[in-house]
C-alpha cells in the first residue's frame, strides 16, 4: 500500500516553539482534510480538523532527538490497556529495549500510561504493533509532567524489525522511500534495523546550549538553543 508523506509539512524550521507548534498543527489538518488516496481509512473526504498537542520542539533529525528528549526507546502498546474519557485516549505504553538516555534524564519505567493522540478516523498508534519512539518527561497543555512519547517526528513505525515498516496514523504498510521528508529522520533510517539507529545516536552531539540546562524541559532547552543559534552562540 502507497503511503503519502505522513509527516504532513512537518518539514518546516520555524524560530519559536509556540510557532512549530502552529504551522504543524495547521499543516496537519489540512493535509488531513483531503481524506482521498492520502492513507487514512474511513475518513472520505471528510473534514479531518483536529486540535493535537504537538510538542514546542522539534523532533526530526537524530540532533533533535538526542537534545530534546529523554529516552529513545522500542515500544509497543499493551493489547487491551487502551481506554477512551473524557475526550482523551490513553494506553500502557510498553518499553521492550532502551537504544539511548540522555545523560541525567530521569529513569524511564518499563511500563506507563500515555495519552495517545486521536487523529480523524484512526488512532494515532495502536497495539498490534511496534514503534521506535523518543521518551519525554513534560507537561502538556499546563498538566503535571508524565511520561509520554513525542507526537509527530518523534515516533516512527518499526514492524518486523524494519523502521518505516508497520503502522501509524491509520496508514499501515511499507512507507515510500520517496515519499518521506528529506529533513528526518524517517527517511534517513527508512528500511533500517534499531541498531542503526542506535549508532547513530552514539555518535550524534547534542545542541551545546542543550546539554548545558539538562534540568530544563524539551521546550525549555529547545528555546536555549534557539536563542544560541540565533545569535551564533549555538551549532
Amino acid at each position: 500500500m502507497r503511503w503519502s508523506d505522513w509527516t504532513g509539512g512537518r518539514r518546516a524550521v520555524v524560530a519559536a516553539g509556540a510557532a512549530l507548534a502552529a504551522v504543524v498543527g495547521v499543516a496537519g489538518s489540512l493535509y488531513l482534510a483531503d481524506g482521498e488516496g492520502n492513507g487514512y481509512h474511513g475518513c472520505r473526504g471528510a473534514d479531518a480538523n483536529y486540535d493535537a498537542a504537538y510538542p514546542d520542539y522539534p523532533a526530526q533529525d537524530a540532533q533533535d532527538w538526542v537534545s530534546f528528549g529523554d529516552h529513545v526507546t522500542v515500544f509497543h502498546i499493551r493489547e487491551g490497556s487502551e481506554r477512551q474519557a473524557r475526550g482523551e485516549r490513553s494506553a500502557e505504553i510498553v518499553v521492550d529495549k532502551v537504544l539511548h538516555s540522555r545523560d541525567h534524564a530521569k529513569k524511564l519505567p518499563d511500563r506507563f500510561r500515555a495519552e495517545l493522540w486521536q487523529v480523524p478516523c484512526a488512532p494515532w498508534i495502536k497495539a498490534g504493533h511496534t514503534y521506535l519512539g523518543l521518551m519525554v518527561f513534560d507537561s502538556v497543555r499546563d498538566e503535571p509532567p508524565s511520561w509520554r512519547p513525542v507526537h509527530s517526528g518523534g515516533v516512527l513505525p518499526y514492524d518486523h524489525e524494519s523502521i518505516g515498516s508497520g503502522e501509524i496514523a491509520g496508514k499501515e504498510g511499507e512507507m515510500p522511500y520517496e515519499d518521506l521528508s528529506p529533513f528526518g529522520l524517517s527517511k534517513q533510517m527508512h528500511g533500517e534495523h534499531a541498531l542503526t539507529l542506535q549508532s547513530l545516536l552514539m555518535k550524534t552531539e547534542p545542541h551545546s546550549e542543550a546539554a548545558k540546562h539538562p534540568d530544563l524541559s524539551p521546550g525549555e532547552r529547545y528555546e536555549r538553543v534557539r536563542e544560541a543559534q540565533e545569535a551564533g552562540r549555538d551549532d
